[in-house]
């Protein structure tokens, strides 16, 4: 039978502008069908701009529950009357869900992220130091989840030289720090010949950068591979296009390479947990987006 929206039918949505392209609708709603649960999950544009005016009454209406995307990671925070260990440090959130009539915010980039390293992980191969790049939002995400995961040492790549971008890091840095003092973080300059000497000892290499989207980007050709020892995992957090170009040059070099679909995913699975307290399938999220995609 077609499901049928009523007055009892719970609502979800994520935020965020652009908006049209985001997948969360799919993961989710397609869960929700599976399962045979009254719950509907849309997507609304929201912005920096009206952001403070859309959300509170969103809540107002009674929505369940959120994903917050680009731009709205950072401002949602405030709106939250508890945050998770992974969302403190970040200082971002991409989830939200109500819980006895409290918003507690998470971040499940983060926990995916790292689910889906570990999956990839045949080997079981411990990660001690991890080679990051860029430090954006889903980068933090990373960063900070690799260190509640216990990896040791992680270094950041990145422009010096973007806007305010050395501030926004150091505060992240004191946030990282007061949680887990003794991770060491080290930040590199945006120019890969400096990384030659570091990459030999890392055990994880993830682009948090959108260099590589739509196959644009020069990382494939920029980055030393030569450099990295054989059984490197390779993450790259882009998931248009399925592999980049990033990922095909470290796998045709033997390394295990970790999708951004797969992040999209596990993460999706977080969120429908926290929603639902139901344990969703990675794989069969990640069957129902492929299905989606085909048929566009």
């Amino acid at each position: 039978m077609k499901k049928t929206v009523s007055g009892h039918t719970a609502l979800y949505a994520i935020l965020g502008d652009p908006i049209a392209h985001a997948m969360s609708p799919v993961l989710m709603n397609s869960n929700f069908e599976q399962l045979g649960m009254d719950k509907v999950f849309l997507a609304l544009k929201a912005n920096l701009t009206d952001f403070h005016e859309i959300f509170p009454v969103l809540v107002k209406l009674g929505f369940e529950g959120f994903v917050f995307t680009m731009p709205v990671k950072e401002v949602a925070v405030s709106y939250m009357d508890e945050l998770t260990q992974e969302a403190k440090i970040i200082g971002a959130i991409n989830c939200a869900v109500r819980k006895d009539g409290k918003l507690i915010g998470s971040n499940t980039d983060s926990i995916g992220f790292w689910k889906a390293i570990q999956q990839a992980n045949d080997a079981e191969k411990p990660i001690r130091k991890a080679f990051v790049l860029g430090c954006g939002g889903f980068s933090k995400a990373a960063i900070a989840q690799a260190a509640i995961q216990g990896v040791q040492e992680i270094v950041v790549a990145n422009r010096f030289e973007e806007t305010s971008f050395m501030e926004s890091f150091h505060k992240f840095q004191t946030r990282l720090l007061a949680h887990i003092p003794t991770v060491r973080i080290t930040l590199v300059d945006w120019i890969p010949e400096t990384w030659k000497s570091i990459l030999p000892t890392c055990d994880l290499v993830a682009n948090g950068t959108p260099n590589g989207m739509a196959d644009k980007g020069d990382l494939h050709q920029i980055f030393p591979f030569d450099s990295v020892s054989s059984d490197t995992i390779f993450f790259d957090a882009v998931y248009l296009p399925r592999e980049t170009r990033f990922l095909k040059m470290a796998r045709s070099r033997g390394h295990i390479g970790v999708e951004g679909l797969d992040l999209l995913v596990h993460q999706g699975a977080v969120s429908f947990w926290n929603y639902t307290e139901k344990e969703a399938s990675p794989s069969v999220m990640k069957e129902n987006i492929l299905r989606f995609w085909n048929e566009q």
